[in-house]
């Protein structure tokens, strides 16, 4: 298929996903992906947002000028290898530009160099830029304006240095260059999300001991008082994390590499493995039982600390 729209491959269409193709597809870009092994729902998710759906990874891949590869961070490896090997098999070959991979993913430096080194060995056509993205998904808003996550990015190739449309592709993302060192971006990220979702993690925990103690609204009281903004950012965090915890536990992990190698912690970073732990038994609360309940703070509280308590007996 023949345009002279600039073509993003966007992987995967998730929340974040979604949002990012809506983004681009307000603006001009033709948005495309592969969802032929996901389910009906994601499916007509990605129908009725106007993404145009490809049959294989190698259609995907002759046709995309950028992909953007926004998945869980388990899955970071496997999306990479998949688009390596669309490469090798010689989907581009009537291409003469390169193909742009931005891995937005929550990894860790030495994670996505990993990813960066298997491109080069084995796909070195392809332009590899590390990157993550900082914010949630982007939104209307009522003024028709666009609320826009941040996205910095680094490595040795520049998104707008990139011939086509390239210079409009960063600028609509909200991208911001750190440098050439691939992992700076990602490293960024997970400072990033140490202080937003280990904040999450520590008012979980909060608020389900308050409530094993009887004592929520007395805390909820002293924080009126004493940090009321920290009261309002716990209780939209609680409550806003439950369908995200899934995803979270990964990242945690990945953030606990990152700041044992790069931030030199070793050990101490340990903590974001026990922290990890938490999002898991929020995630496991989820899966079993759905989100029925969890539409408000007390909700989260006292069934994740039933479900804390019912753990703890078992053991």
């Amino acid at each position: 298929m023949t345009t002279s729209k600039a073509t993003v491959a966007i992987l995967s269409i998730g929340q974040m996903g979604l949002g990012v193709a809506s983004l681009l597809l307000a603006h001009d870009f033709r948005v495309i992906t592969n969802v032929s092994d996901r389910s009906t729902a994601t499916q007509e998710r990605a129908r009725s947002a106007g993404i145009e759906q490809l049959p294989s990874d190698e259609e995907l891949v002759a046709q995309a000028d950028y992909i953007l590869s926004i998945v869980p961070p388990k899955d970071a490896p496997a999306t990479a290898q998949r688009i390596v090997e669309a490469v090798k098999s010689g989907a581009r070959k009537e291409k003469r530009e390169d193909l742009w991979f931005l891995d937005l993913n929550a990894g860790s430096p030495d994670g996505v160099t990993k990813l960066y080194h298997i491109f080069k060995r084995e796909a070195p056509s392809v332009a590899f830029v590390d990157g993550g993205i900082i914010g949630a998904p982007p939104s209307l808003k009522e003024d028709a304006s666009w609320f826009r996550p941040g996205i910095p990015l680094s490595g040795p190739r520049r998104l707008s240095d990139a011939p086509r449309a390239g210079a409009r592709l960063a600028d609509v993302l909200n991208a911001r260059f750190l440098g050439p060192e691939i992992g700076t971006a990602s490293g960024l990220k997970a400072c990033f999300a140490a202080l937003s979702k280990g904040f999450t993690a520590l008012a979980l925990q909060s608020y389900v001991t308050a409530t094993q103690l009887h004592v929520l609204p007395d805390l909820k009281h002293y924080l009126d008082i004493y940090n009321p903004t920290a009261r309002e950012k716990a209780e939209r965090s609680i409550v806003g994390c439950t369908t995200k915890a899934y995803r979270w536990i990964e990242e945690m992990h990945q953030i606990g590499d990152t700041f044992a190698v790069q931030g030199g912690f070793g050990d101490q970073a340990r903590v974001f493995r026990e922290i990890a732990g938490v999002y898991q038994g929020l995630a496991d609360l989820v899966e079993q039982q759905g989100t029925s309940g969890l539409d408000c703070d007390e909700g989260v509280a006292s069934k994740f600390g039933a479900r804390m308590k019912q753990r703890r007996g078992s053991m």
